[in-house]
């Protein structure tokens, strides 16, 4: 008698199911999910944090017929809004053009004093004519893609926090 003939076929086991989870890849998961949520919720605060100065943006780019004048106060608004109301709503004239300076990045102050000083300079003298409204315009522009804004976790007392 030939002993391999009573030999039985080899039978595989069943698969191995991936469920349940073993408790290592919900730690993982849970893991993930909440960084997920804290960069999420990063972002928000990032895109509400920039919120005015967007609108400011958006309102000196959609309006390319402004004044001196209300090219200012737009520039103001959005300084009040992320800067000390004390320091900021005192400025005026040549104080006004280097505080707007040191807030830009040394590369970028020439160019925006450049555009920018005649008409901060003469928006405080009687004028009946507007001439440096859009060298103004063009500076605020800059001055609006370049600011750098202080840290939004700082304890400053800045004006319209929302």
């Amino acid at each position: 008698m030939d002993p391999l003939a009573e030999l039985k076929d080899i039978h595989l086991p069943d698969a191995i199911s991936i469920w349940p989870l073993a408790p290592g890849w919900w730690i993982i998961i849970a893991i993930i999910i909440g960084l997920i949520v804290y960069v999420a919720n990063r972002w928000r605060q990032q895109l509400r944090y920039l919120r005015v100065k967007n609108q400011g943006l958006k309102f000196l780019s959609g309006n390319d017929s402004l004044s001196s004048e209300q090219t200012l106060n737009t520039l103001k608004w959005i300084c009040l809004h992320y800067f000390e109301r004390q320091q900021v709503a005192k400025l005026h004239g040549e104080t006004l053009l280097r505080f707007f300076l040191t807030k830009l990045p040394t590369d970028t102050q020439p160019k925006f004093k450049v555009l920018a000083q005649n008409a901060i300079v003469d928006h405080y003298r009687k004028n009946q004519h507007d001439i440096y409204a859009p060298e103004m315009h063009k500076a605020a522009i800059l001055w609006c893609q370049h600011v750098q804004l202080p840290n939004r976790n700082e304890d400053a007392t800045r004006g319209g926090k929302s």
